[in-house]
């Protein structure tokens, strides 16, 4: 009895030995895993947003971005929540409105950086600023990437982000700032 025991002990860690690369993490459910965090709405964080759009910029394409945008839930929590001004604003814009304007922002970000000879696939992020620390309580938040790029000085793209319950969606406008402004 003991020889029978002891021989399923062996065979049920050979088993366990024989399975367990099947155990480690699969890299293709990193993927799917990166792929369900894309299927949430919002980002976990400026820093995310911020990724988010140099990877769309990098790819000239805007589709990544939109299920980061506000949407009616998190406009209406705006109307909600936010300032005398911030309401005021958004009386006068749609969620609509919102997403056709940063889609043609993002078009305009695109073409002016060509125009001002950036190669968007070689562009890497080198910095965010973000005043997320001094205003705890604050609802949109302006953020400002600078990007670098082997063929141009470092370009500055701004954008705002609205942050809700955790989450931080894109709102208009996303511009490359005027160096005659600034």
């Amino acid at each position: 009895m003991g020889n029978i025991k002891t021989g399923a002990g062996i065979l049920c860690f050979a088993l366990a030995l024989a399975s367990a690369p099947a155990l480690a993490q699969d890299p293709d459910s990193l993927a799917a895993e990166r792929e369900r965090q894309n299927q949430v709405s919002g980002a976990s964080s400026v820093q995310v947003l911020a990724r988010l759009l140099e990877e769309a910029l990098q790819q000239t394409t805007f589709d990544p971005l939109r299920q980061h945008l506000a949407d009616k839930q998190v406009y209406d929590k705006m109307l909600q929540l936010g300032s005398a001004s911030v309401r005021e604003a958004l009386l006068l814009y749609t969620p609509t409105d919102m997403l056709m304007d940063f889609q043609k922002d993002f078009g305009n970000v695109i073409r002016d950086g060509i125009t001002q000879e950036v190669n968007w696939p070689a562009t890497r992020l080198q910095k965010i600023t973000a005043d997320t620390v001094a205003e705890q309580n604050a609802i949109i938040i302006p953020v400002r990437l600078q990007l670098s790029s082997p063929s141009y000085l470092p370009v500055e793209v701004e954008f705002n982000a609205a942050r809700l319950d955790g989450r931080y969606y894109y709102l208009p406008p996303l511009r490359i700032p005027s160096k005659d402004l600034d």
